[in-house]
Formats: structure tokens, C-alpha cells, sequence
């Protein structure tokens, strides 16, 4: 499934793929087991004959997704007759919830964001169903208070409505960790207790939706602590350990050292061209300038030409953006480099580049972590106009985070326009620019730096790379989010920033 953006534009991979395998009894699905509950088998049935055809589980989980909205619609607009035409659409919604996961397992077409897709809708469309009810009784009797509280009945919908959804992400959490064992629902007969739902066309016939909307709202917070205490107990739980991580149980307790970087072969070359640098005068310049500092000639010839090579390899897979009044351009990240340009990743982890950048920052630096698709990435300017406004390079982890820009390709006339001494009070603003070309190093506190790339001209190119180095790779759940919404808005599109979360897994 995929996520499209007005203002994203991904340039489209050519794939050659081998001819397919005829299929033989040998390599044929097996069947899933047959499904426990009467309205799963019932929805087995009935998505059977779309396995061979265009039909994918997303597919159905939008149309439930579609008819729980209108129930939820149905029920907020109040009355009897709506409330059941609500009623009945909560019921087809229900059972239409069950045809995806059982068209995912018996057809094979599964997918962890057609997992997560399907989650979402579950908490979606039952959010917006009490929420909906609650409304729909506060529009027949606006200023009556369900319970003895001061709570209209739109509110206690609401606050039905956030208990489930809570319930939803925590159950979700204990399925991650334990796996679905752990989140599996009472049954009896072939019901579950989901199920209960199925009687909502007798609650409105007999005219109960605000009894129906009184229970919810409080038995969804109760049931809600249950599953709290249920996580609580999950998650101080130990994992179970592994054989082949029991047998060296007594050496996983010893304290580890950080692995050295490997070997880069042009590390010799990259030491050879640091010997010729001053290193005393460019520490001088790095430190008056507020941890800043241009180098016209740094990467020897050969590893240049490497770069040009990988930047050209991995062209097909620019993803392109476009944020008005701030970004135009593409960029490809860290985790499409690792599998297309291993080189860019091995002079990431050059020991002699780090070591160097270590000198001149003055303090430990550590490569991003393996999740941060900016860890090292190329930004491609091929179109007129591309450019980066204003900004600076925020660091959300703990600690600093260093940027490092080699220039690749330069067949233009942008340059880096930098302004120095922005955050330091006191001090005069310094404005400067610089174009770099080839093999030209740009080093900076991505904090401290305002800086910003000026618009491609007529057929004109530009292709930089860049290397982030942290020196705190720990970083807090809700920045992790932002930091790559940001990366995945502005960058690289949500396939290559979420691509471990799109990793295939059962439905």
C-alpha cells in the first residue's frame, strides 16, 4: 500500500523481473486452519473466489472503513431512524472488519502496513462510533446530563471513544511484544467478545442507545485499567530468551566494548590528503568561526570519482519534494544506499574521516544510529529552482549532532549562504557563501549553523552528500517521531523512512 503526497514526487525504478515460476502442487499456498468464529468463516467464504484477482485485504479494509464512517455519521445525526440505519451499518462494518485478515491469510498478500492500516481503522471507526452516538443523543436533549455529573452525552461518546482507543494501542504494544497470544479475546461458540456489537440493531430497535452510551461510558474506562495492568504486567515481564543466546548468557552479561570501525580501504588515500592540511590553522578557523569550517580540496580524486559513481547508481531512486517557500530538490537516504551504494556507507565509517572530524570537534563522535535514514544521505539538485531555504540542522538526540557535506557534482551556480554567530548574544553576525565542488568538505554543529542552498539555474546540476555523526545516539520516543515525519515530509517519502515498518510480517 502506499502513501501519496501532493507535494511529494517520487521518480519512478525500473525493475527487471525474472519470469515468473509456474506454479506446482509443490510450491501451492498452504491453507490457513479453518477460523473458530461463525462470522470469520462466513467472511473466509466469501473472499475465497478474490484470491486470483486485483482485490488486496487493503482493498477491504477501506470499505470498512468507509462504512464505519457512515455508521458513525448515521449515529451522530440523532433519532430513532438513523440510529438504527447506524445500528445496521455497525454490523456490516463488523463483519467486513473480518474479510481483510482472512483474505491476507489465505491468500498470501501480507503486509505490515496492511497491518497497521487495518489497526488504525479498527480504532478509527470505533472512536468516531462512541463519539457519534454521544452526539447523536446530546442533539435530541442538548441540556441533559446522562449521568449525575456535569457531562453532556456528547462527552461521555468522547470519552468512550478515547478509552477504546487506548485500549486499541496498548493491546497493539502487548501483540509486538508477546505476539497475539497475549491479546486474544474470551470465546465461547464461536463468538468473541467483539461480537457483543452484533446486537446493536436490538439496542436501537428497543430505542436503548443512551442506555447503550451510559454503559460505554463506563465500562470502557474500567475495562481500559484492566488492560493497563495487563500491559504494566507485559512489559516488566522478561523476554524469553533464545537457545543460541542462553549458551552465552554469562557473556552478554560482561561489559562490551564499542566495536572499532572496519577497515575502509581508501583509507590510506584519505590520510595521505590529511597530512597535507594544516590541521593547527583549519582547528583555529573551526573554532572562531563557532564550529564551522570550509575546506575547498579534501577528498583525494579516487574516492571522489567512487561518489559520482554511487551518486549516479541510485538516480532511479531519488525521491523528490517539494515545500513551498522552503524546499525543492530530491534525496535518496541511508537505508536505499546501503543496499544500492555500500561504498558511501564505508567511507561513513572511515576511521581516518572520524578520526579527523573528532580532532577538529573536539570530543567523541558516533555514527547515527542504524535507524536514522539522514545518517548519511544525497541530496540531488537536477531541476531549476531546487534549493533549501533557511534552517538549521536541529538535533533531536541527546546530545550534538555534526554535519558533515561533500560536494559530488557541481555544474552550477548554488551556493551554501551560511550566517555565523546567530545563537551566541553578543557576537556579530557573520554572513558568508561558498560553492563546493567535488571533493570540497563543509563541516559543521548543525545547532549553531544557519545556512541555506541557493536556487538551481537553467540546465544546471548539483549533487551533494551528507554525514551526520552524533555525540548521543540515545533519542526520546515522540523526537524519533517527529525527527522522520520531518525526514519522510521534507526528504525521502514515507517508504524509504518507514521502510523496517513496511518490512513484510503476517497480517
Amino acid at each position: 500500500m502506499g502513501i501519496y503526497s501532493p507535494l511529494m514526487e517520487t521518480i519512478p525504478r525500473s525493475i527487471s523481473a525474472p519470469a515468473a515460476a509456474p506454479v506446482t502442487n509443490k510450491t501451492a499456498r498452504p491453507v490457513p486452519p479453518r477460523p473458530r468464529q461463525y462470522d470469520a468463516r462466513l467472511a473466509r467464504w466469501l473472499v475465497t473466489p478474490l484470491i486470483n484477482t486485483r482485490v488486496s485485504p487493503n482493498h477491504l479494509t477501506t470499505l470498512r472503513l468507509i462504512v464505519g464512517l457512515a455508521c458513525a455519521w448515521a449515529f451522530a445525526r440523532g433519532g430513532y431512524a438513523m440510529a438504527n440505519l447506524g445500528a445496521v451499518l455497525l454490523v456490516l462494518s463488523n463483519f467486513i472488519d473480518h474479510t481483510d485478515g482472512e483474505l491476507a491469510r489465505i491468500s498470501g498478500k501480507t503486509s505490515r502496513i496492511g497491518h497497521l492500516y487495518d489497526l488504525a481503522s479498527d480504532a478509527f471507526v470505533t472512536v468516531l462510533l462512541f463519539g457519534g452516538i454521544g452526539m447523536g443523543v446530546a442533539a435530541l436533549a442538548p441540556d441533559h446530563y446522562p449521568l449525575p455529573v456535569p457531562l453532556s452525552a456528547s462527552a461521555l461518546g468522547w470519552i468512550a471513544g478515547i478509552a477504546v482507543a487506548l485500549i486499541f494501542f496498548l493491546r497493539m504494544r502487548i501483540e509486538d511484544r508477546v505476539g497475539k497470544a497475549g491479546t486474544k479475546q474470551a470465546s465461547v461458540g464461536g463468538f468473541e467478545t467483539e461480537d457483543v456489537l452484533y446486537l446493536m440493531p436490538l439496542v436501537t430497535l428497543f430505542d436503548g442507545t443512551r442506555g447503550f452510551l451510559i454503559a460505554a461510558a463506563i465500562g470502557a474506562p474500567l475495562f481500559a485499567l484492566l488492560v493497563i495492568a495487563d500491559y504494566v504486567r507485559v512489559m516488566r515481564r522478561p523476554l524469553p530468551v533464545k537457545a543460541s543466546e542462553s549458551t552465552s548468557a554469562a557473556a552478554a552479561t560482561a561489559p562490551v566494548e564499542p566495536a572499532a570501525p572496519a577497515a575502509f580501504a581508501a583509507d590510506a588515500e584519505i590520510e595521505r590528503a590529511l597530512n597535507a592540511i594544516d590541521f593547527d590553522a583549519v582547528t583555529r578557523e573551526f573554532k572562531s568561526q563557532d564550529a564551522f569550517i570550509y575546506l575547498e580540496q579534501f577528498l583525494p580524486q579516487t574516492v571522489t570519482e567512487q561518489l559520482i559513481a554511487a551518486a549516479r547508481s541510485v538516480t532511479p531512486n531519488v525521491n523528490r519534494n517539494y515545500l513551498p517557500g522552503h524546499k525543492q530538490g530530491g534525496s535518496v537516504s541511508r537505508h536505499t544506499l546501503d543496499e544500492l551504494a555500500p561504498y558511501v556507507a564505508e567511507l561513513y565509517r572511515s576511521p581516518a574521516l572520524i578520526g579527523f572530524l573528532e580532532r577538529l570537534a573536539g570530543e567523541k563522535l558516533l555514527p547515527s544510529p542504524q535507524d536514522d535514514p539522514h545518517a548519511y544521505a544525497l541530496y540531488y539538485y537536477t531541476r531549476p529552482g531546487d534549493h533549501i531555504g533557511w534552517h538549521y540542522d536541529t538535533s533531536y538526540y541527546k546530545g550534538r549532532r555534526y554535519t558533515l557535506l561533500l560536494g559530488v557534482v557541481d555544474q552550477s551556480s548554488c551556493k551554501l549562504e551560511y550566517r555565523l554567530h546567530t545563537r551566541n548574544p553578543g557576537v556579530p553576525q557573520v554572513d558568508g557563501a561558498v560553492a563546493y565542488p567535488p571533493g570540497a568538505l563543509v563541516f559543521f554543529d548543525g545547532d549553531k549553523l544557519h545556512h541555506r542552498i541557493t536556487p538551481l539555474g537553467d540546465n544546471e546540476e548539483r549533487i551533494s552528500l551528507t554525514f551526520e555523526y552524533v555525540t548521543d545516539p540515545r533519542m526520546g520516543t515522540w523526537q524519533r517521531f517527529i525527527s522522520n515525519m520531518k525526514d519522510a515530509i521534507a526528504y525521502f517519502g514515507f517508504r524509504q523512512v518507514f521502510r523496517q515498518v513496511l518490512g513484510r510480517t503476517k497480517r
